[in-house]
């Protein structure tokens, strides 16, 4: 009698492991589907009943969920606690040091992907190694080097009309632009070309680890951010449409 109740004690806990796991695997897939808030009010049901052992595995999914949903710092807390309860594992490493380069918190960004590097995770290792160079290119100026040179070419570009748009840019020549169809490739360009107008009004480059992640401090302080400028062109010439 004995052991048929320890059988049947360790069958509910490893269903009960079971059924989270699975449940964490359907918030996942939630929000691979584009769903982030139907996943985190999956995650947080079943929230109170993880495991230790499974706790990693719901925090880091937990992370990306409000990652996801621009919950940055809570982003961030749960993939620390990736970090404590699993340290071997170098994907809540690399998440931090994505998050904190976007939020141009360098020398962050360094100790995390330095921690994934270390760890020698093949799937992971790769790309902090690529990070790093990124990183290096922003903290010796190459990066903004190039930025400005991408700039300065498309400022000579005739565009609409063989207008160019010069520097400082035009920006209502720039507006129409992206509205065109042949413009679809040059977007970034448009973005760092608004950036380096501000650059040369007395501005400073604050540079992430992903081109959409370019701001710039202007010369009265308030930050400008040149891909969300590009982003309302976009949107309004989709309402156009509709």
């Amino acid at each position: 009698m004995f052991w048929k109740l320890i059988e049947l004690i360790v069958r509910i806990v490893f269903f009960r492991r079971f059924r989270t796991a699975r449940k964490i695997g359907e918030a996942a897939t939630l929000l691979s589907d584009g769903n982030p808030e139907a996943a985190l009010t999956h995650l947080e049901k079943y929230g109170g009943a993880v495991h230790q052992t499974l706790l990693p595995l719901y925090a880091f999914t937990l992370g990306k969920v409000q990652e996801a949903l621009g919950k940055e710092s809570d982003a961030e807390a749960s993939y620390k606690t990736v970090v404590l309860t699993n340290p071997k594992d170098a994907r809540a490493d690399l998440a931090l040091a994505m998050l904190t380069g976007r939020q141009h918190r360098l020398a962050d960004c360094r100790t995390w992907l330095l921690r994934a590097v270390e760890k020698e995770t093949a799937d992971t290792t790769a790309r902090a190694k690529e990070l790093l160079a990124h990183l290096d290119a922003i903290e010796d100026g190459s990066k903004a080097e190039e930025y400005q040179a991408r700039a300065r070419a498309l400022a000579a570009r005739p565009l609409c009309n063989d207008r160019q748009p010069g520097l400082p840019a035009d920006t209502d020549l720039l507006s129409e632009w992206v509205r065109l169809e042949e413009a679809k490739d040059t977007i970034d360009d448009v973005a760092l070309l608004l950036a380096y107008s501000e650059i040369q009004k007395g501005g400073q480059w604050k540079i992430g680890l992903s081109i959409e992640d370019v701001a710039v401090v202007k010369a009265d302080d308030s930050l400008f951010r040149p891909f969300d400028l590009v982003a309302n062109w976009l949107a309004e010439k989709d309402s156009a449409r509709s």
